[in-house]
């Protein structure tokens, strides 16, 4: 790793500090970050059209996944109430992997060490994975005992596979956020 790269890290990890809630209700646990340092989540942009269009839809529907509903998202007053409501998006990997191939391997590699990092350091309640390859975790916390506090979609992970095109995600209603939120309405609080 280059000094750039452990800079970036470095970066994304003292932003999420910023808005980490002091007891972490849900845990949204996503493989990795994606694509640039403007589209990162816990970068508040003012003027949303610096994220790509893929991290817009990404970021709003994590704000769906608290049952809010927002007609104009103020992305700092956002981040302030998922951290208020006791959310809290965290990686299995850190850095942004593009290749699906590597990014694979290295959950496969690190999952020991996510689940330890979830079970000891973050200790949620609750715990929403929401991309394809957060499915091995999804055995490893049952093996722990953590199954009934994984919440889940049809036993899975909520995926998005249309994340990023608009006009097909509204035609084959596959967002994540009122799933999750309508999952977690349905839970004891």
């Amino acid at each position: 790793m280059d000094e750039a790269h452990v800079q970036r890290r470095k970066e994304r990890l003292d932003l999420a500090a910023r808005f980490r809630p002091t007891q972490i209700k849900v845990l949204v646990l996503d493989s990795a970050p994606r694509g640039t340092a403007e589209d990162y989540f816990y970068r508040a942009a003012t003027d949303r059209t610096v994220r790509s269009v893929t991290a817009r839809m990404y970021f709003d529907e994590l704000v769906k996944c608290m049952g809010t509903k927002v007609a104009k998202i103020d992305e700092i007053l956002c981040l302030n109430e998922f951290r208020n409501k006791g959310f809290f998006l965290n990686y299995g990997v850190e850095c942004p992997i593009e290749n699906k191939g590597e990014l694979l391997n290295a959950l496969r590699r690190l999952a020991p060490t996510i689940v330890k990092r979830v079970q000891y350091l973050l200790q949620p309640t609750y715990i929403v994975p929401i991309s394809k390859g957060t499915e091995e975790l999804i055995r490893l916390f049952g093996l722990i005992g953590w199954g009934d506090r994984l919440v889940l979609d049809k036993g899975g992970p909520f995926v998005d596979p249309y994340l990023g095109d608009p006009q097909r995600q509204a035609v084959f209603a596959t967002s994540f956020g009122d799933r999750v939120s309508k999952a977690l309405g349905a839970l004891p609080s």
